[in-house]
């Protein structure tokens, strides 16, 4: 089954709207097929950035995008999975500077 790779960066100074819908996307995350991911997880702001030098709240991580590897048939599925995360839906990630590409094995 063919990998793909999603890069997911937020737009600028969105972590309190991340902080916002994070339970539902954790939540969504939870009822994905067995086997659909094969890696996630948060990105960290830019080393040089001003988000990365902004403390984030008390209790929270400065998060500042998602990095995902998912097994599917093709990219419009991966696509069509991007577009139905609740940090599409609400204007978290970036985007325009959102990637989704198939991965080969070598």
């Amino acid at each position: 089954m063919p990998r793909f790779l999603i890069y997911a960066p937020d737009y600028p100074d969105h972590l309190a709207e991340r902080y916002a819908v994070r339970p539902e996307h954790l939540e969504r995350n939870k009822s994905d097929p067995a086997g659909l991911v094969a890696y996630s997880g948060p990105i960290a702001p830019r080393i040089g950035t001003k988000q990365r030098d902004t403390e984030p709240p008390a209790g929270q991580l400065n998060l500042a995008g998602s990095f995902m590897v998912w097994n599917m048939d093709n990219i419009d599925q991966a696509w069509a999975r991007v577009k139905e995360d609740v940090y599409w839906r609400a204007g978290v990630w970036d985007k325009e500077r959102l990637i989704v590409e198939e991965l080969l094995d070598i």
